[in-house]
């Protein structure tokens, strides 16, 4: 992680007894300046993992399905199966996700698409374009979540701009992480970014203190560093 993350680390040691504030507010703010977006549309929790148990446990009842690729991470399906949830994991194809073959296997049951791009643990990606087609058919009342973890390695230029994405498809979810790029992986700080009616009926299942005092503070700091983070892109890269 940036160098600053440690120095702020240290500087806040004096409040290990305190709790965290609920809801990350000093973090939440951060990054809806960063990307621009109402801070109502994002929810922070104790790395993805937990994001995507929120997730899954808000939405999912036994007999739903969720849709999404073989080869990718073993949250989505695992969490599905703890809510007593039917699973369909589409095939690779050459390599890389069969949105097509993902897109055949959605129907009246399936409560969440999970996509991850670049994918976790393959690396391959899909386009803006690709991601664009795929939405405009998935019916709007199924949440399609695309989980960006690794976005800030990304250095293709037709990676989609998911952001921009959600302004058309409501349904387009968006999950990102301060454990890859920005190095916080013991820290566990991760968030979606999603419709407001989602968010909260979301945040009933957050658990009140869920992400910590110095996990916000370090993801702070490592957010404004954004030079380092363009250094690790680029050593990344090369």
């Amino acid at each position: 992680p940036s160098p600053k993350v440690k120095e702020v680390i240290q500087a806040h040691l004096d409040e290990l007894q305190y709790y965290p504030e609920t809801g990350s507010p000093l973090i939440k703010e951060a990054i809806s300046k960063h990307l621009n977006i109402d801070p109502a549309r994002i929810l922070f929790g104790a790395g993805l993992d937990e994001v995507i148990l929120m997730i899954s446990r808000a939405v999912l009842t036994p007999g739903d399905k969720i849709v999404t690729s073989e080869m990718t991470f073993g949250q989505y399906y695992h969490n599905a199966i703890v809510e007593s949830a039917n699973v369909v994991q589409v095939p690779l194809q050459n390599g890389e996700f069969d949105l097509d073959g993902i897109l055949s296997e959605i129907d009246n049951d399936t409560k969440l698409v999970w996509l991850c791009n670049p994918n976790n643990p393959t690396g391959r990606y899909f386009t803006h374009d690709a991601l664009r087609n795929f939405l405009e058919r998935v019916p709007s009342h199924i949440p399609v979540i695309v989980d960006e973890a690794y976005v800030e390695f990304a250095t293709a230029k037709d990676f989609p701009d998911t952001l921009a994405l959600q302004q058309e498809f409501e349904n387009a979810f968006l999950l990102r992480t301060f454990s890859k790029a920005y190095g916080l992986a013991g820290m566990r700080i991760g968030y979606v970014i999603a419709a407001k009616e989602a968010i909260e009926k979301y945040n009933i299942i957050r658990p009140p203190f869920n992400v910590g005092r110095l996990s916000e503070y370090a993801a702070l700091a490592a957010l404004e560093d954004q030079e380092y983070l363009a250094s690790i892109r680029e050593r990344n890269a090369e």
